[in-house]
């Protein structure tokens, strides 16, 4: 069997780094929501009518378990629970997650990929599912400033900082338009295996 090209081997080597750090990624992100203290902050945005007052200037949090607070930070605000429980470092943790899973799960198509053009087979019929699964993978990271809207939603309800416009601070906008090129391209490598298997049959 002939060696494959240095370049699929460089990718490989990248896709299973990726692989490897999403896991760990991962273990550690659970690992934070299930200890204690654990997670307790999160860089948010704020509205621009956003009240001076509800804990923006306090240097150390205060109050009872759970709390929300509102930090300056070097970009914008820092939400901090105080003494956070269970579900509040889940929700916390919840965007980090998701995006972790998901570029594991890109890596690891990505990887089966480039096993196929080691083989000199680059338009086999399951690339084209693996490329449309990445195109619909990179979709659902699109969404994840949607999901941190909900999570910051439940964190900041009942307290003075849920009328201040609390919002996402990630901005993961270049992920729905690559998701919808991977598409396109996953449509292009389906017609191209359909051609393949087309000709093979003339032969």
């Amino acid at each position: 069997m002939a060696k494959p090209p240095s370049s699929i081997q460089t990718l490989e080597g990248i896709m299973w780094l990726g692989a490897a750090a999403s896991v760990l990624g991962l273990a550690l992100g659970l690992h934070r929501v299930f200890s204690s203290p654990g997670i307790d902050s999160r860089h948010v945005g704020v509205g621009y009518q956003a009240v001076s007052g509800a804990g923006q200037g306090q240097s150390v949090p205060t109050g009872p378990p759970g709390t929300p607070h509102l930090l300056p930070s070097s970009f914008d605000r820092t939400l901090v629970i105080s003494d956070p429980d269970l579900s509040q470092r889940f929700l916390l943790a919840l965007p980090d997650l998701l995006l972790t899973v998901a570029l594991g799960a890109i890596a690891v198509l990505l990887l089966l990929m480039l096993r196929s053009f080691r083989e000199g087979e680059p338009f086999a019929p399951p690339n084209a599912w693996r490329l449309a699964a990445v195109g619909i993978a990179l979709l659902g990271i699109a969404c994840i400033p949607h999901v941190e809207a909900i999570s910051l939603k439940a964190l900041v309800s009942g307290s003075p900082l849920e009328d201040m416009g609390v919002h996402s601070g990630e901005d993961f906008d270049w992920a729905l338009v690559t998701g919808f090129a991977v598409l396109a391209l996953a449509e292009f490598f389906r017609q191209g295996s359909r051609l393949r298997a087309d000709t093979e049959g003339l032969v």
